[in-house]
């Protein structure tokens, strides 16, 4: 218990800056507020000691033995619980939510769980985890000297048992029908604190216990007829009368994923590239990521299929081949598909994605020279946009036409690129606007390269941000529309018009749009509409976050949920209560249709 509450100064600590912030009182209400988590998690790690110890003294086992397993076993547990300590308190920054299960999800490929850490100080955290670590170890060696026992006798080992049963109690919170969920230790409006009064070691093995995630009853609102009329009433409000902006119905097409391309960062001193070519094409400067993480981007632009709260389906390949898929559409009509990516395609299982979307080929890190790579993550910018450019020429000397799909890298963290920083500094912010400025040279060259060739003039070009960024200027993911605000760029000579599109759009309906200006099929996309250019009703965009979601018209006017909190968390602007109904029916319908694929 003490070592938990230490573990709770340490993230305040932590997050000193943000936290300074904050009324002192309010910050210091964490700690009793979280004692029902903590108490739950000691429960947890103490039932298997208190299940073998009256074993133990019923069979007189040497003292000194006991002793000892109790020394090894907590000893154990307090290397876990400090390393649970330094990873979450780094994570938090760039999640906005503690430690879950979410982590074991790019387990399966430790060089890019490693290329990440490394932008973290490990030059103090790691002698932090070794030091709290042994600090807490002897200090219960010496705590655990005052330990006796007394040897039992056979008629008193069901009391003994009886008294480890009892531990239940403080595991599930007591003896009300609903046990511990986070909600327990949310006591403040400050959406931040109610985060430290969480404990992490519980929240990673709540997770693990629930494998996937909540249940249905965390995202049902209403009753499932009532859900489908709401949500059907959202999605009825798009026009559907359009000009195609395009000079024919069969493009070559090419989309490019841009990693972390938040609008922040959509400048001339860091992106001076796209920034000028967005006058020289179709900009939406309203456009919104509908997750927080690569794998959910992917899924939300290819299969228009929005993200969810504590799920990602690309991990899932039972229920993602069951996504429909744009690419699959395109194929069906005569198209030669390809997808790079200069990373490992193992990541988050995007190979099995990438599979079953049906690209014709799908190049990753092992088809890039090692001189190409990185420290960290695989290739450089440089040269996937180079395949991108030898591909594409190989491929136009070809009678169909051609979808590739492009998702960059080198502005992932740590941000390693090559070459001189274009702006001084050490910061995390200017390391990730050095690493959007080398992006932006390696895109802004091959656009330049591709305008030379023949197939330009027949070529739609989609470039859009996987998903938005805390950098530059946030301390925490705070998981404001700032957070999820990207740029959408449409260039190419295939384009018959330039313009710039202030209506709220999100990635989930790029899929849809290709369908329609292609005269394909837009109904299996069932989240979201196309884009149509001379729209001017009412739009809204939908994105979530781990236990919650927000819903915007813009960056003025939007509101975040809560799903522990169950209700409205943060509001700018005013909402009607059909709105809010018709975004819960949205998450009530995504999560019903996740859990039935």
């Amino acid at each position: 218990m003490l070592f938990f509450s230490f573990g709770r100064c340490f993230f305040l600590l932590y997050h000193i800056i943000p936290i300074s912030k904050l009324p002192l009182l309010e910050t210091l209400k964490s700690f009793p507020y979280g004692l029902i988590l903590d108490i739950s998690f000691s429960s947890y790690i103490t039932v298997l000691i208190a299940f073998i110890l009256p074993v133990f003294l019923l069979f007189k086992i040497k003292e000194a033995l006991i002793l000892k397993l109790i020394i090894y076993y907590t000893a154990f547990w307090i290397i876990i619980i400090s390393f649970i300590f330094i990873v979450d308190a780094e994570l938090f920054t760039f999640w906005g939510f503690r430690l879950d299960n979410t982590i074991f999800r790019y387990l399966g490929t430790p060089a890019e769980m490693l290329g990440t850490t490394t932008s973290s100080p490990l030059w103090f955290l790691i002698p932090f985890f070794i030091l709290i670590s042994y600090l807490g170890i002897i200090l219960f060696i010496k705590f655990n000297r005052s330990y006796s026992f007394t040897y039992l006798k056979i008629w008193q080992i069901p009391f003994a048992f009886f008294l480890t049963a009892v531990l239940i109690l403080p595991i599930r919170g007591g003896f009300q029908q609903i046990p511990n969920n986070e909600s327990v230790a949310y006591y403040s409006t400050i959406p931040l604190l109610n985060q430290a009064a969480l404990n992490p070691a519980w929240t990673l093995a709540r997770s693990v216990i629930e494998q996937n995630g909540p249940g249905m009853e965390h995202y049902s609102f209403f009753d499932s007829t009532k859900a489908q009329t709401l949500f059907q009433q959202q999605l009825s409000t798009y026009s559907s009368i359009d000009t195609i902006p395009l000079k024919n119905t069969r493009p070559n097409i090419i989309v490019i994923i841009w990693e972390s391309l938040t609008s922040k960062v959509l400048n001339d001193t860091v992106t001076p590239g796209l920034n000028q070519l967005k006058n020289q094409g179709i900009y939406f400067s309203n456009m919104y990521a509908s997750g927080d993480r690569s794998d959910k981007g992917l899924v939300a632009i290819l299969s228009a299929y929005p993200a969810q709260p504590d799920y990602s389906i690309m991990t899932e390949p039972g229920k993602s081949r069951k996504l429909p898929f744009i690419t699959q559409q395109l194929k069906s009509a005569g198209y030669h598909t390809g997808y790079l990516y200069g990373g490992e395609l193992e990541f988050a299982n995007m190979r099995s994605y990438m599979n079953y979307n049906g690209f014709d080929e799908i190049l990753g890190k092992s088809d890039f020279p090692k001189e190409t790579w990185g420290a960290k993550w695989g290739a450089h910018d440089q040269f996937t946009f180079n395949r991108l450019l030898e591909r594409v020429n190989e491929q136009s000397q070809k009678k169909n036409p051609f979808f590739y799909t492009l998702f960059t890298l080198s502005s992932h963290e740590p941000f390693d690129v090559p070459g001189k920083p274009a702006l001084e500094g050490k910061s995390k912010s200017v390391q990730f606007k050095n690493s959007h400025h080398y992006a932006d040279s390696c895109f802004t060259d091959f656009i330049s390269k591709a305008q030379k060739e023949t197939w330009w003039d027949n070529t739609w070009i989609i470039v859009v941000g996987d998903h938005g960024h805390i950098l530059p200027g946030n301390e925490y993911a705070v998981h404001s529309p700032d957070e999820f605000h990207i740029p959408m760029v449409w260039l190419g000579g295939a384009l018959t018009k330039q313009q710039e599109i202030t209506k709220t759009y999100s990635q989930i309906n790029i899929a849809p749009t290709i369908a329609n200006y292609l005269h394909l099929n837009p109904s299996p996309f069932s989240f979201s509409k196309p884009i149509y250019l001379s729209d001017t009703t009412k739009s809204m965009a939908w994105y979530s976050f781990n236990d919650g979601y927000g819903s915007l018209h813009d960056k003025n006017h939007f509101f975040i949920y809560g799903l522990n909190y169950e209700r409205i968390i943060f509001k700018k602007g005013l909402f009607s209560n059909l709105e809010v109904d018709e975004s819960k029916a949205f998450l009530q319908v995504l999560m019903e249709d996740f859990y039935q694929k």
